[in-house]
């Protein structure tokens, strides 16, 4: 029997697990949504051991969070070929959100973002990603997927959106990186 999905419309991407045999509820998002190049943003991750009546829903009733991973998670922010690793922080006033240390997308990109460490005494390692055509309107998928011995995915659902262009008003805008591009080239 497949795992009952709930879906909201927030740009985010949710992912359930059994990791050597206990569930949780992960869930990835960009703060300022929606972001648009140049924009500052970090990554929040929130891990909970879900309510497997309705897994999929962070706000559900007896969602118990998970802390202390700040200790045993780290996260690798990559676009193309470029990768920012960053230790995951407890956000303030929220148990079991961790926050990446702060960036700036200066083009857009696909970005995605890897989860890895050591969750309930097992080696942890899966990718979230922005989806430039869906976003958050990604259909959900309830497969079973096997990412090693002790971890299993049993659902995915949402999405994040990709950092877009800017729009300049009344001028257009120019992005941090195609100013600095310019000026390069009229040095050269």
């Amino acid at each position: 029997m497949g795992t009952s999905v709930f879906q909201n419309s927030f740009a985010h991407q949710r992912a359930l697990y059994s990791i050597n045999g206990k569930n949780y509820l992960m869930e990835v998002e960009m703060t300022n949504e929606p972001v648009a190049v140049d924009d500052k943003t970090n990554i929040e991750l929130s891990v909970g051991s879900p309510n497997m009546t309705i897994p999929m829903d962070p706000e559900a009733n007896g969602i118990v969070p998970i802390t202390g991973l700040e200790n045993s998670l780290k996260m690798d922010i990559q676009a193309g070929n470029k990768t920012l690793t960053s230790d995951l922080e407890p956000a303030f006033g929220k148990l079991g959100v961790y926050e990446s240390q702060t960036f700036y997308p200066t083009i857009p990109t696909s970005y995605s973002f890897r989860v890895y460490g050591e969750i309930n005494g097992t080696q942890f390692n899966d990718t979230f990603g922005c989806n430039p055509i869906m976003g958050e309107d990604a259909p959900p998928d309830n497969s079973t997927i096997k990412i090693s011995n002790e971890v299993e995915r049993k659902a995915l659902t949402g999405g994040l959106d990709c950092p877009a262009d800017r729009v300049g008003f009344p001028e257009p805008y120019i992005s941090q990186f195609d100013l600095a591009k310019s000026l390069n080239e009229k040095r050269q």
